[in-house]
């Protein structure tokens, strides 16, 4: 009898062994799958991370590399100006005194061409064409005296002032009055505005809106400055008969120098070429 509830402990401890070794083997299976879901979460996450950070990596190299393609645009304005920098070395007169137009009135500037005329130490004389046709030609004299430049200025200005006691005075704007004679079947209207005289010659029948030319040349002129003449730059333009022509020779002296510049353009697109000479 003794035997026997010996063997039933025992066989209730092993039972209890048993069971307390599924209890443990349950535990530990649940805490290896938390640990293997805390794992594949974490994986997961590098894998997002990672992939994000790839993708962050990707786009900004992309993006550099469109940055570095990415050609920096070069203006007409500094290429008319390369332009005439190297024309200027070509000519024989000392390239300090020289000057050219960087502006055109054209709707290609890469159509302007500039064939030299004249190429002296002294005179140069410079024709600019687009594909259009003739745009200006320019010009540059250098005189052995400013005294005998100015007297050339002083022989071109000779007649075209129309006195301001004339009949015919017209407000321009901004201060300036332009004034109005009629003679031998012609018209004349001229003002100043600093040192330049400016003077339209039209045929008395066309009966053309001159002052109205001269408003729209003052407006121009209060937003973009000519050059600085030594005493007296003049703009003189004259329409031939029927209207629908003109001629604009456009001269100032700058000491021992006096430069030109004549076109058939409309005064406007006369004064954009004179005003870009440097």
């Amino acid at each position: 009898m003794k035997r026997k509830k010996i063997s039933r402990f025992l066989a209730i401890g092993i039972c209890g062994a048993v069971l307390a070794g599924c209890s443990s083997n349950e535990d530990n299976t649940a805490d290896t799958s938390a640990t293997e879901s805390e794992i594949t979460q974490s994986v997961d996450t590098t894998n997002s991370e990672s992939s994000s950070a790839t993708s962050e990596t990707s786009s900004s190299s992309e993006s550099e590399e469109a940055s570095d393609s990415e050609e920096i645009p070069v203006s007409s304005s500094d290429q008319e100006n390369k332009e005439s920098a190297d024309l200027s070395s070509e000519l024989k007169m000392n390239p300090d005194t020289v000057l050219l137009p960087t502006d055109f009135p054209t709707a290609d500037s890469s159509s302007v061409t500039a064939d030299i005329l004249t190429n002296e130490a002294d005179n140069y004389m410079i024709n600019y064409t687009d594909d259009q046709g003739e745009l200006a030609e320019i010009s540059g004299t250098l005189y052995e005296s400013s005294d005998l430049a100015k007297e050339e200025m002083d022989t071109f200005s000779n007649g075209k002032t129309v006195g301001s006691l004339e009949e015919g005075g017209e407000e321009l704007g901004y201060g300036i009055t332009g004034y109005m004679s009629a003679g031998l079947g012609s018209t004349h209207f001229s003002w100043e505005e600093g040192n330049w005289l400016f003077s339209i010659t039209s045929v008395a029948e066309d009966k053309m809106d001159v002052p109205g030319i001269a408003k729209k040349m003052v407006d121009y002129l209060e937003e973009h400055s000519l050059p600085a003449p030594e005493d007296m730059g003049v703009v003189f333009i004259q329409y031939p008969q029927g209207g629908e022509d003109v001629n604009v020779d456009i001269r100032w002296q700058d000491e021992d120098k006096i430069y030109q510049l004549k076109t058939t353009k409309v005064p406007l697109d006369a004064l954009e070429m004179a005003v870009s000479m440097e």
